[in-house]
């Protein structure tokens, strides 16, 4: 009978504790509502099984919330297992500390916010991050769906589109490349955080080297890439908690995925068009393997890399013929009328495979590498791509679905850009522009 008092005396403590800490909350801004959420039985795991990897998130599904409150109270009280993001001050210990850490991560007045980042690291970041550098274009751009202040940046890459980003040409440049960039002018720069590409470069290179030089002149660095289309989401989200715009990232977010959703609707049912796409003659590569399946297309060189002779591909006779060209050849800064480099690389393609049906029928599409996933240049954009697929894939599905039109509300809405894509702006060609 002792034992059994001893273990409702503790947990009368720690109900008592949890109590006080949900009377704390609403004082703190927190909702009343969402208290009453707090009491309710709190592991849910997210519908995709994406688990939002930051500490703090006690019951591992998509969200920081009430709901992480609660089952780190549970797990104070032995009633749930303890899991590795309790710990959300990250002191090795779940306990009532990490409530009120939750609670300020909620408020976002949390002074300090440990997170897993794109390359598997873990991270303590100390907030709010006042003084930044990013060394990729999408780093830049993702902090501008959020909405945060061109004055946090120290520093960015010179190799940024001044058509894209025109109110960066102030700001002092790191070098061209993330595998490149200058430490020492990195370091000078007094950066409280310095962001990192989790992708790696040319020729295998990776930011590792620069990852350790950094860190070990006690410089924090977050590893993002941005330009894959799989985790651009979830690498958002980490974003908005880091500079403290979680709202901003869920209304991006929402959007983003409601475009998503839409067209894999759209092709619920439908015959697969059977896809060769290259990014110079005959080069072609697996990193578009899953934009082109998304799109309701089979990539014929599915898995492969490299050169394939043109024998081989006027064998497979491809349906739809893609080329993913350089953004040098296309942009913001030209005139929209301006589609004389892209009528030159359709008109090579045509004489080149010019016995396919796909050349036949117009079934030839020109694309920027501004809007494709992986490539260096493709920023946050590729889903963009996406629905440009989608429809030269299955025009019969989309007959009213405009890809410029959502082209144009992320460069207004969510980029803050005065661009007009009907007179601003060459990212496609095909045969509906007069080719």
């Amino acid at each position: 009978m002792k034992g059994k008092n001893k273990t409702f005396a503790l947990v009368e403590i720690a109900i008592v504790l949890c109590s006080m800490f949900l009377v704390a909350l609403p004082a703190m801004g927190i909702a009343a509502e969402q208290n009453q959420e707090m009491l309710s039985v709190s592991k849910t795991a997210s519908e995709d099984g994406f688990v939002l990897g930051i500490y703090g998130n006690a019951n591992e599904d998509d969200a920081i919330d009430m709901r992480d409150v609660t089952f780190t109270a549970r797990i104070t009280l032995w009633l749930e297992d303890e899991t590795t993001l309790a710990d959300a001050n990250f002191d090795g210990d779940v306990d009532v500390g990490d409530m009120t850490q939750i609670g300020l991560i909620i408020l976002n007045r949390e002074s300090e916010l440990t997170l897993i980042d794109h390359a598997d690291r873990t991270v303590t970041v100390s907030r709010p991050v006042e003084r930044l550098i990013c060394t990729l274009s999408h780093h830049a751009e993702a902090l501008r769906i959020l909405g945060v202040s061109k004055d946090t940046l120290v520093g960015v890459p010179s190799n940024l589109d001044p058509d894209f980003f025109p109110e960066f040409d102030d700001v002092t440049e790191i070098g061209d490349e993330p595998w490149n960039a200058d430490v020492e002018l990195v370091l000078a720069l007094g950066p409280d955080v310095v962001i990192l590409p989790s992708c790696g470069g040319p020729y295998g290179y990776t930011a590792d080297e620069e990852t350790k030089l950094l860190e070990s002149a006690g410089v924090t660095v977050l590893r993002f890439c941005f330009n894959q289309p799989e985790t651009f989401p979830e690498e958002l989200e980490k974003y908005g908690y880091v500079f403290g715009k979680k709202e901003a990232a869920g209304e991006f977010i929402d959007w983003h995925n409601a475009i998503l959703d839409s067209i894999e609707e759209e092709l619920s049912g439908a015959d697969r068009k059977r896809v060769y796409c290259e990014y110079d003659p005959y080069m072609i590569s697996k990193s578009d393997d899953e934009l082109i399946a998304a799109a309701g297309g089979e990539d014929l060189f599915e898995d492969q890399e490299g050169e394939v002779s043109g024998e081989v591909v006027m064998s497979t006779n491809p349906e739809i013929i893609i080329r993913a060209v350089w953004h040098g050849e296309t942009g913001y800064g030209l005139d929209t009328d301006d589609t004389g480099r892209l009528e030159g690389i359709r008109a090579e393609i045509v004489e080149r495979l010019g016995t396919l049906s796909a050349v036949e029928e117009g079934e030839v599409y020109i694309i920027s590498s501004q809007l494709w996933p992986y490539l260096p240049s493709s920023g946050c954009r590729s889903f963009v791509g996406l629905c440009y697929l989608a429809k030269w894939f299955h025009p019969e599905r989309f007959d009213e679905f405009e890809p410029q039109a959502i082209h144009q509300e992320y460069l207004t809405r969510f980029q803050g850009l005065d661009i007009d894509l009907e007179e601003q702006g060459v990212f496609v060609y095909h045969k509906e522009e007069g080719s």
